[in-house]
């Protein structure tokens, strides 16, 4: 059923990975100029935002890890499916780390001079894999209270 607990922290999984699109990761101030490292890449700031490394593979990466988990909650009819899904979610977030956490570590030292400024953004992904974690727990616990009553019949 749709108005299962799963469902609210399916949805703020989707929520928290979302907001990443619109926030930044990590801001680097250099002497000249403001780069904002974003899923999109690293772009400066101003009047005239240009993007000097552009990184869509951490996009596509982020796009799917907030659509799976939305997807997920109309899936309810089929338990064993969502829990891949959310297996499949779990993994896209932690690949959305590694690659952003790869792409800090090579843009950064390409910065001289630069401070690095890590945004409170770098949590919404750990508190949607906590989310997305409690609803694959939750639908685990869905399934087997179902198998149990058939087993009951």
């Amino acid at each position: 059923m749709i108005q299962r607990l799963q469902t609210l922290y399916l949805f703020l999984a989707a929520l928290l990975v979302a907001l990443l699109f619109i926030q930044p990761w990590a801001i680097v101030t250099t002497s000249e100029n403001t780069v904002r490292f974003s899923v999109f890449g690293a772009c400066l700031s101003g009047d005239n935002p240009v993007c000097l490394f552009p990184l869509w593979p951490l996009a596509v990466v982020t796009g799917l890890a907030a659509l799976l988990p939305f997807v997920n909650i109309f899936l309810f009819r089929n338990r064993p499916l969502q829990m891949r899904v959310c297996r499949c979610t779990t993994v896209l977030i932690v690949a959305l780390y590694l690659i952003g956490a790869i792409f800090l570590y090579t843009v950064c030292p390409r910065l001289e001079g630069g401070t690095l400024r890590l945004q409170s953004s770098l949590l919404e992904p750990v508190v949607a894999l906590v989310f997305n974690i409690m609803a694959f727990r939750r639908i685990r616990a869905d399934e087997r209270l179902v198998r149990s009553a058939d087993r009951l019949r």
